[in-house]
């Protein structure tokens, strides 16, 4: 099958979605697809690279190792316009590709809303009669809707996206939590609900997580405690630092990482930490990936994500695969499968909750915790079981969009 994938920034600092299509891609490949990306040199956060730089790593990455992938030039780097980016030369790219029988795709998969790229991929994709599927990522979810640049969404979703998620042959929505959100906000679309992937990971060689503790000394020895997102409000790892201060006394081993790029929380999170006396035990490596990442995981005890709300969270489902139990909270979709693996606890969604939650697994059997959250994803939740149901949804979706 002849596949395109729409993404606004392939960044992987971005997050879920550029992360996620990159598990995607890599299986859609593996089991014989054509398949090619459209994306822009639009950056997600600062440091930005230069341009050709950044161009230059993203064609190199492995994990679109079999795949073409094209990438236009964005305008825009300051807020709101690195939102949007605007990129009439990565439009031409993309309508020379629909246009070209040599290089049409029989499907178009569109990941992300509110920039220039995603609302013209599924004019586009009407224009030349191409089934689109598009997978909002959680963008249209209230709490989304209401933060950040919240009246230029409202504009974007009454004057564009309504009618592409109508017009749809399918809404790739990732849990039922999103279907439901998404149902309320765009009734009338056609919802398919497809989970993340993640990859199975082999343990992190000694010399790689000896690395890391080079680096990190003060986590030698230590039960840590592992957050691992964007250092973001509403992710809210300030609730992980109170509740870290309410437990050191009682685990005096213990340790916090708080890994991710910084969304504006990084610096308040350090006063904070160094205010509390914490005195080396909280640590904020900055965006980890690769065996840094890895080591992260194998250090941890228990991973946690005390989020006011995500559509998915796919770093929940890398710590089951990482044999890690987890504490979330409810407004985390992915709570589902830590409830069902039996890997972890959902708390109340408050902080004595989320302390109480931690106390109880730090005092459980982490071995037998994390096994079961490894097995539940190997048999659910690997890219090669999620390209088997978007393979199904493809096969399924019609030959043109809904007039």
């Amino acid at each position: 099958m002849n596949i395109l994938h729409i993404l606004h920034s392939l960044d992987p600092r971005s997050g879920g979605p550029s992360n996620a299509l990159r598990g995607l891609v890599r299986a859609q490949v593996a089991r014989g697809h054509r398949v090619a990306i459209v994306a822009t040199t639009a950056q997600s956060a600062e440091p930005w690279a230069p341009r050709d730089e950044f161009v230059a790593r993203m064609l190199a990455d492995p994990a679109f190792a079999g795949a073409e992938v094209l990438i236009g030039r964005a305008w825009g780097r300051r807020r709101p316009w690195s939102r949007f980016s605007y990129c009439p030369h990565t439009i031409r790219l993309l309508a020379r590709r629909l246009a070209s029988p040599e290089t049409r795709p029989e499907v178009v998969h569109i990941h992300g809303a509110f920039s220039h790229l995603t609302i013209r991929a599924a004019q586009l994709a009407r224009q030349w009669r191409i089934p689109y599927i598009v997978r909002p990522a959680g963008s249209f979810d209230e709490a989304c809707l209401a933060k950040g640049m919240a009246q230029w969404k409202r504009v974007f979703l009454r004057l564009f996206h309504r009618r592409d998620l109508r017009l749809a042959a399918a809404v790739h929505v990732t849990s039922q939590a999103e279907a439901e959100h998404l149902g309320r906000t765009a009734p009338g679309c056609r919802l398919a609900v497809v989970p993340h992937g993640v990859e199975l990971p082999d343990a992190p060689l000694p010399e790689q997580v000896e690395a890391f503790l080079s680096r990190f000394p003060q986590l030698r020895g230590k039960r840590v405690v592992l957050f691992l997102s964007r250092l973001h409000e509403k992710k809210r790892p300030q609730w992980l630092v109170e509740a870290f201060c309410r437990l050191r006394h009682e685990m005096p081993n213990l340790a916090l990482v708080l890994a991710g790029p910084d969304a504006g929380l990084a610096d308040g999170l350090k006063l904070r930490a160094q205010a509390a006396g914490l005195n080396g035990q909280a640590v904020l490596p900055g965006f980890v990936q690769g065996p840094d990442k890895a080591a992260a995981f194998s250090l941890a005890h228990v991973f946690c994500l005390p989020s006011q709300d995500e559509n998915f969270g796919v770093a929940v489902v890398e710590a089951m695969a990482h044999g890690v139990p987890v504490v979330v909270t409810p407004g985390v979709a992915s709570h589902v499968y830590v409830d069902a693996a039996g890997c972890g606890l959902t708390v109340a969604d408050d902080l004595d909750g989320l302390t109480e939650g931690l106390r109880r697994l730090l005092r459980s059997d982490r071995a037998e915790l994390g096994r079961r959250g490894r097995q539940y994803v190997e048999k659910h939740l690997t890219w090669p079981a999620v390209a088997d149901q978007l393979d199904a949804l493809y096969r399924t979706v019609g030959q043109a969009p809904r007039a």
